[in-house]
């Protein structure tokens, strides 16, 4: 059973590029009425397609002006653990377990290079779960989130 229609598709990609779009003006948009956008997103968190009503926070603006991109080779048998154990780290934006050369790639945000050097040490001192680390210093942002560009 397909989760989502065209109209669902279309309403995402309104939400991706206007997110504080009242009701009415989807509804609107989409020539439905706004009772019609209530009973759809209602169905799609239920469906869990839309999960939760996200806080979204400009990072630059509360001091964390230093933005790594780390990949991690796991020592085996410890992937599930480790990125359990890494996923409720503070820093930690975003954690995923990959293929390839290494086992984990996360992107982790620091207020300084200070603060970014001695969370490094520890990672790379947890001889337990880690073999290597491989940690890259982002200069920029173009596009960061979770959603794509557009719903298709």
């Amino acid at each position: 059973m397909n989760e989502v229609d065209q109209k669902d598709k279309q309403l995402f990609n309104l939400l991706i590029t206007n997110p504080s779009m009242t009701q009415a003006q989807l509804g609107e948009k989409l020539g439905v009425t706004k009772l019609t956008i209530n009973n759809r997103i209602k169905r799609l968190k239920e469906k869990k397609v839309i999960l939760g009503n996200n806080l979204i926070l400009d990072l630059d603006k509360l001091g964390y002006d230093v933005t790594v991109v780390v990949n991690v080779k796991i020592k085996g048998g410890k992937l599930t653990e480790t990125s359990e154990k890494y996923a409720t780290d503070p820093h930690v934006c975003s954690l995923y377990t990959i293929s390839g050369e290494y086992d984990m790639v996360l992107v982790a945000k620091f207020h300084n290079r200070n603060q970014l050097q001695n969370w490094n040490e520890k990672m790379t001192q947890d001889t337990e779960h880690i073999e290597r680390v491989n940690t890259s210093f982002c200069f920029s942002n173009p596009k960061e989130g979770t959603n794509p560009n557009k719903i298709e």
